[in-house]
C-alpha cells in the first residue's frame, strides 16, 4: 500500500471493513474487529491512525509485528491475514492489517 492509497483510505472513516487504532497498544480491541469482518465481507484495521482519520503513525519493530501477529493467533478458527508496513513521517510507521472474508 502507498502513503496515497493510505491517505484515501483514512479519509473514509471508520465502517464495518476499515478500523482506526491508534497504536498497537490496542491489538486486543483490532483482533475482536478483526473477527468480526472474518464473520462478514473482511475488512482492515489501520493502526497509527486516530478515530477522526488523522495519519500519525507509531514506531515500529519486528517486535510490534510479532506482538499483533501473537494476538491474531487467538481467534478461532485461525486467520491468515496480511500485515503491512507504511512509511509515514519522521521514521513512524502504519500498520495494515487486512483481512478478507
Amino acid at each position: 500500500m502507498t502513503r496515497d492509497e493510505l491517505d484515501v483510505l483514512a479519509s473514509l472513516g471508520e465502517s464495518e471493513q476499515l478500523e482506526f487504532k491508534e497504536s498497537s497498544g490496542q491489538r486486543t480491541q483490532a483482533a475482536k474487529s478483526i473477527c468480526a469482518m472474518l464473520n462478514n465481507r473482511g475488512g482492515r484495521v489501520l493502526f497509527g491512525v486516530t478515530a477522526t482519520g488523522e495519519i500519525v503513525g507509531q514506531q515500529v519493530s519486528d517486535r510490534t509485528i510479532e506482538e499483533i501477529a501473537a494476538e491474531l493467533r487467538h481467534i478461532d478458527p485461525p486467520a491468515f491475514p496480511s500485515i503491512e508496513r507504511v512509511p509515514t513521517v519522521a521514521g513512524r510507521e502504519v500498520i495494515v492489517v487486512e483481512i478478507g472474508p
